[in-house]
C-alpha cells in the first residue's frame, strides 16, 4: 500500500482548515470577538503543521492510488479534519467536552447537521461562523470524493466519463481539471447565492452563513429556527431558488 501517497494527498485536505481558520482570526479581531480567538490561532498553527509535515513526507511518493488506497484516504481524511474542525469547538469558552465537540465537527463535514446546541444564540458569532464554513468545506470535499472514486476504472458508471477517458495517461490530468471545475463552480455558486439572499434584504452575517448551507446541503443555521431569518413571501421564493440551484450544481459543471 502507498502510504506516503496517501498522505501526500491528505496533507491537500489539511490547508483548507487553515485558511478557514485564518478567515475566523480575521473575523474576530475586525469585530472584536476575542473570546475564542485562541482557539483559532491554536487550530491554524496545527492544521498548517500536519498539513506541511504530511506534505513533506509524501512529496515524492508515487501519485497515483488504488481504489482501496483512495477509500483509505477519504476515511482519514474524515477522521482528521473533523479533529482539526473539532479544536475550536473543545478550546471555546463554553467548556464543551472532547466528544461533543467531535460530533459537531463530524455532523458539520458529513452535513447531517446534527448538534449539540440547544440554544445557538448562545454562541458567539465566530463559532457559529465556524459551524457552517465546516459544513461548506465538507460539502467541497464530498464532491472531490465523488470524482475521486468514479475516477477508477473498476466502477463501469457513467460518470466514469467525466474523469476517465480510457487512456491512463490521461486519467490524473483529466481528474485534476475536474475538482478545478468543481471548485469553481462551488464557489461562484456560494456567491450567487450569498448575492440573492442579500438582495433579499436577509441580514449579512445570517446571508452568508445560510448560503454556506445551502449550496452544501447541510443542516446548520445561525438561528434557532429558519423564520427568524427568513420570514417574508419574498425571501421564501428566493430561498427556494437558492436551494433549487444548489441540488443542480453537480450537473451545471457538467
Amino acid at each position: 500500500m502507498k502510504l506516503r501517497s496517501i498522505i501526500y494527498y491528505q496533507s491537500l485536505f489539511c490547508f483548507p482548515i487553515s485558511v478557514l481558520s485564518f478567515i475566523n482570526i480575521l473575523y474576530s479581531s475586525y469585530f472584536d470577538y476575542y473570546l475564542n480567538l485562541s482557539a483559532y490561532l491554536v487550530t491554524l498553527i496545527l492544521s498548517l503543521t500536519v498539513g506541511l509535515i504530511f506534505l513533506i513526507f509524501g512529496k515524492k511518493s508515487e501519485k497515483r492510488i488504488n481504489f482501496y488506497e483512495q477509500i483509505l484516504l477519504i476515511l482519514l481524511t474524515y477522521i482528521i479534519i473533523s479533529g482539526l474542525v473539532s479544536l475550536p469547538y473543545y478550546l471555546s469558552i463554553y467548556q464543551i467536552s472532547f466528544i461533543d465537540a467531535l460530533f459537531e465537527s463530524f455532523s458539520g463535514l458529513t452535513l447531517t447537521g446534527f448538534s449539540i446546541f440547544d440554544n445557538i444564540k448562545q454562541i458567539d458569532p465566530t463559532l457559529i461562523l465556524w459551524r457552517s464554513s465546516s459544513q461548506w468545506i465538507g460539502g467541497l470535499y464530498f464532491l472531490f470524493f465523488l470524482i475521486l472514486i468514479f475516477s477508477n476504472k473498476q466502477f463501469m458508471y457513467k460518470m466514469n466519463d467525466l474523469t476517465f477517458s480510457g487512456d491512463v495517461n490521461n486519467v490524473e490530468s483529466n481528474i485534476k481539471n475536474s475538482l478545478f471545475k468543481i471548485f469553481i463552480c462551488y464557489f461562484i455558486l456560494s456567491i450567487i447565492i450569498f448575492s440573492v439572499l442579500l438582495i433579499s434584504d436577509v441580514r449579512l452575517f445570517n446571508s452568508l452563513n445560510l448560503t454556506m448551507t445551502i449550496v452544501s446541503n447541510g443542516g446548520f443555521l445561525p438561528t434557532n429556527s429558519l423564520i427568524q431569518i427568513i420570514s417574508t413571501p419574498g425571501q421564501e421564493l428566493n430561498l427556494i431558488i437558492c436551494l433549487i440551484l444548489s441540488c443542480l450544481n453537480i450537473f451545471l459543471i457538467f
